[in-house]
């Protein structure tokens, strides 16, 4: 019986401990952005850093704040659970246009149908809102962004891609700015690639 008792008690010490670590990670990456208090007009950056913090969480979260329109151009591209972010945020009018480059988007083509699978592109294919085109071009001339923008305002840039190892294991950082200036740097760069004519439209 005591035996019983005492196990009982350490089950609740561990389950107690697990919420104030969670609580307490929490806490550190909701005051590690100061971007979601900024007021208007007050320009600020971010950068964060895996795996130290779970980068997916983040882009997560600052793709659901979208009402109109997110324009993406992402090297690699294999995390279901943003991809399930940008079919939510399709399904509730947001605007996406999406950029790829060939040689990544092709080996994930291939990896999908040699297991079985559905890549993220599968996933995001025949959603009325989300447009997707491919830049044609070899191994020497790679779309290597990682980067996109929300309503014209938030700016994401860094070294991880989008994968579940570049956003949670691997050293990578995922940088965030309201920054008008490179707001708008990256919009013309990315309208330049979006409007190439070689582009393959995908959707």
């Amino acid at each position: 019986m005591a035996s019983r008792k005492s196990s009982s008690v350490a089950v609740l010490l561990a389950l107690l401990a697990l919420g104030a670590y969670s609580y307490h990670q929490f806490q550190l990456e909701r005051h590690a952005r100061p971007l979601d208090a900024a007021p208007p007009g007050q320009v600020l950056s971010e950068n964060h850093f895996s795996p130290g913090e779970n980068l997916e969480r983040l882009d997560v979260d600052r793709l659901r704040s979208a009402q109109q329109n997110v324009d993406i151009a992402m090297y690699a591209f294999t995390d279901k659970y943003i991809a399930e972010t940008l079919v939510g945020l399709a399904q509730r009018g947001v605007r996406i246009r999406l950029y790829r480059d060939r040689s990544q988007y092709q080996q994930e083509q291939e990896n999908a149908a040699r297991y079985r699978d559905a890549s993220t592109t599968d996933m995001l294919r025949g959603q009325t809102n989300i447009q997707i085109r491919v830049k044609a071009s070899g191994r020497r001339d790679l779309m290597h962004l990682k980067s996109y923008v929300v309503d014209g305002t938030l700016l994401r840039d860094g070294s991880a891609n989008w994968s579940a190892a570049g956003l949670k294991r691997q050293d990578n950082n995922a940088h965030f700015t309201n920054d008008p200036a490179q707001v708008r740097a990256f919009q013309q760069a990315f309208e330049a690639m979006w409007e190439a004519e070689t582009n393959e439209i995908v959707q």
